[in-house]
């Protein structure tokens, strides 16, 4: 009788030490051997974006302090799919890649108006709190004989929408990092900086019944990534709108905007003479990209010597500007 190849998508983060990653000591020394960042490929279709990746090297994850932006959407981009919602959505994130990709970080997503959470919610409910979520890819395992016992899966998983105090808005303050704690695994760890000062989402958090006031930290499971924390990984940021249905399409023209948000630092983890340590997210070690039109998103950097920008993205000023 042969033995499946077991492959864990995701363990309980209970069992496993992520201790080191609470709070790790920057390093702005010269990495010997440390790689350069490749040139940007060509855009991926289907959303208005900003991304910042690295080179695949001996990282173990990236840390950034992201204060959110207010989405605003286009009146004439709802219910064109029959389901009662805008087709734009932002979202900010992060992700790994060594033999796979993982995405993991915010969304806005499905939103309770009250602590009243005893109806379900649907596609047509409002949609004002970036919510967590998290998507890792596992393939193909196999038996000893070499027969296939499960495909390639892409799982996307994102907070429970009853977990108010996991619910984070515009104008809050937050560090976000992916880290790989074990090796083939990573976790998404959200780590609330400061509230919201903006009255209309310090008014419908006071309905949620939280302690302070406040949202609190999130943790993910610990996440399948294959070759992540024992093989060369790439890191990314992400500011996007995304577009329902429109994956590898050319994204569609919106008036959609999401103000202003800042990237207050960010930073790379590695290990550094047997020590974990965060390195500066600058400029020497990124590739950048916006996409499909670098009129559609207005970058500012900040302070490079900590990886510090601030990023709008206003896909209708293409054509005001033509």
């Amino acid at each position: 009788m042969s033995l499946a190849v077991a492959v864990v998508p995701i363990l309980d983060s209970r069992y496993v030490d992520t201790s080191q990653f609470d709070d790790v000591p920057c390093f702005f020394g010269k990495i010997d051997g440390e790689i350069t960042p490749p040139f940007p490929p060509k855009c991926f279709l289907g959303a208005w974006y900003r991304k910042v990746f690295s080179s695949f090297d001996n990282w173990l994850g990236i840390e950034g302090v992201i204060e959110l932006g207010e989405f605003t959407p286009d009146p004439m981009r709802f219910n064109l799919d029959g389901l009662g919602r805008s087709m734009d959505n932002p979202s900010v994130y992060m992700g790994g890649k060594a033999q796979e990709e993982s995405d993991a970080g915010l969304g806005m997503n499905l939103t309770y108006l009250s602590n009243d959470t005893s109806q379900e919610l649907d596609d047509s409910s409002p949609k004002l709190a970036y919510r967590p979520f998290w998507r890792y890819i596992y393939k193909d395992a196999t038996d000893f004989s070499g027969n296939v016992t499960r495909r390639e899966v892409n799982s996307w998983n994102i907070s429970n929408p009853r977990s108010l105090k996991h619910y984070y808005f515009p104008g809050d303050i937050l560090r976000m990092k992916i880290y790989s704690p074990i090796p083939n695994y990573l976790q998404l760890r959200i780590e609330v900086v400061s509230g919201t000062t903006i009255s209309k989402y310090v008014e419908l958090r006071k309905k949620y019944l939280l302690k302070n006031d406040m949202p609190s930290d999130f943790y993910s499971p610990i996440f399948y990534s294959s070759g992540c924390g024992h093989s060369p990984a790439e890191f990314k940021r992400v500011n996007s709108i995304d577009q329902f249905g429109n994956e590898g399409f050319n994204a569609k023209d919106t008036k959609a905007t999401v103000s202003q948000a800042i990237w207050h630092e960010t930073y790379l983890y590695r290990n550094v003479g047997g020590k974990l340590v965060k390195v500066p997210f600058d400029k020497n070690r990124q590739a950048s990209m916006i996409c499909p039109n670098k009129k559609a998103i207005s970058v500012t950097l900040i302070d490079d010597l900590v990886g510090a920008e601030s990023i709008m993205i206003h896909p209708a000023k293409i054509h005001s500007e033509e």
